[in-house]
């Protein structure tokens, strides 16, 4: 099948950990991830699914796939979340500070930057006026 790009996004209180374990948990509750195993049912926990051979082999092409934050300027790893560096976020928004509807945009239109390698992803706060309201993340995963 090959890998395949995704975006998700959600509310922010401040905890990037926090805000990625809530995505994580919203996805595979709404089972809006892939599951390639046609000779097993998917897991009932998130726990269960990524201990089966098909997760650490194939992905789920979805935000189960990446599982920590790196710094703007860190180098890129399998599982890994880099957040765009202001210039980045600039080029790609026009500001600093993208709001809701500007990622919306981007994303709708396949326009978001997505550079990463395979089985990692890209992520920025998104702003309502001066306040960082929710976290989106965004990448490339699966085989």
């Amino acid at each position: 099948m090959g890998a395949s790009y995704w975006s998700v996004r959600g509310r922010f209180d401040g905890d990037p950990d926090g805000a990625l374990a809530t995505l994580k948990a919203r996805v595979f509750a709404e089972n809006d991830y892939l599951w390639q195993d046609d000779e097993a049912e998917p897991p009932d926990t998130l726990e269960e699914l990524q201990e089966t051979e098909t997760f650490q082999e194939v992905g789920t092409h979805s935000v189960l796939d990446v599982h920590y934050f790196i710094g703007a300027m860190g180098e890129d790893d399998f599982g890994t979340i880099r957040p765009l560096t202001d210039g980045e976020l600039v080029e790609a928004f026009g500001t600093e500070e993208p709001s809701v509807a500007a990622f919306d945009e981007l994303a709708k239109e396949n326009r978001l930057p997505c550079d990463p390698p395979r089985w990692s992803a890209r992520c920025a706060l998104l702003y309502d006026g001066d306040t960082a309201v929710e976290l989106a993340i965004w990448g490339i995963s699966g085989d």
